[in-house]
């Protein structure tokens, strides 16, 4: 016999196996996005609230050719012609803490990059084969350089 005792507990326990199942919620990708949507994200979990450009394949290819480690992902954010790209490098590669920073003129996205990359901060330096900027200071502190560095920040808050 169902009473007003085992109602409330039977509907409590209901509502709760039910929440999981709203899906808006979940965050599947790393940076909120899915391969072949928009090319800017910005995840109501992002707390930068930045509109992260995903570097697209080719140049993502271009940039990994040069790095020690394979390259999965990159953000950018694009600043008077100069795209400052930051990508997670290193054992854990997505989850890695350890994130290098680049500058590039080329067009990340574009289908067909055809530029080429500058290594800025001492992550990139070290993981990498590309030059060093000639300014790599002043290029890691600017707002472009620490926005792009968010971006893969919180896509690697966003996946933890």
């Amino acid at each position: 016999m169902i009473t007003k005792k085992t109602t409330l507990p039977l509907a409590a326990f209901l509502l709760l196996a039910l929440t999981g199942c709203t899906g808006g919620a979940q965050v599947t990708d790393p940076a909120g996005d899915a391969p072949g949507s928009e090319k800017t994200a910005t995840s109501p979990a992002q707390a930068n609230q930045v509109d992260c450009t995903r570097v697209l394949d080719s140049a993502l290819n271009a940039l990994g050719d040069e790095v020690d480690d394979d390259v999965l992902l990159a953000y950018a954010r694009e600043d008077d012609g100069t795209w400052y790209v930051a990508a997670p490098v290193g054992e854990n590669n997505v989850l890695s803490d350890t994130v290098g920073l680049w500058t590039t003129t080329g067009d990340v996205e574009s289908d067909e990059f055809d530029g080429t990359f500058e290594s800025v901060n001492e992550d990139a330096q070290s993981s990498s084969t590309w030059p060093v900027s000639s300014e790599p200071a002043s290029a890691e502190q600017s707002d472009a350089g620490q926005q792009a560095l968010s971006c893969i920040a919180d896509a690697g808050e966003t996946a933890r």
